[in-house]
């Protein structure tokens, strides 16, 4: 498994029960390098679609438990969105 498999992993572990909690579902986490950056995206959905209200909540939850852990070596961009249409 290649490290950036193992973020992933080790991210969709931990949402799965908090989004769990707000009724939201997890469609995809993904670890990518676009123009020299790293992005940690994490995209969420639920019946009647996401709010940007939804999003945030998810993303101080993510980003307080990564600041905590502190498992991902680079520096990256947090993002936590809707998979769209």
């Amino acid at each position: 498994m290649t490290k950036r498999e193992q973020y992933e992993a080790k991210v969709e572990a931990w949402l799965l029960p908090v989004l769990e909690e707000h009724h939201f579902e997890l469609v995809d986490v993904e670890y990518v390098r676009e123009v020299g950056v790293w992005y940690l995206r994490a995209y969420i959905d639920k019946a009647g679609g996401i709010a940007v209200d939804d999003c945030e909540i998810i993303s101080r939850k993510l980003g307080e438990w990564l600041d905590k852990e502190d498992f991902i070596d680079d520096s990256y961009i947090l993002e936590v969105s809707s998979p769209g249409l």
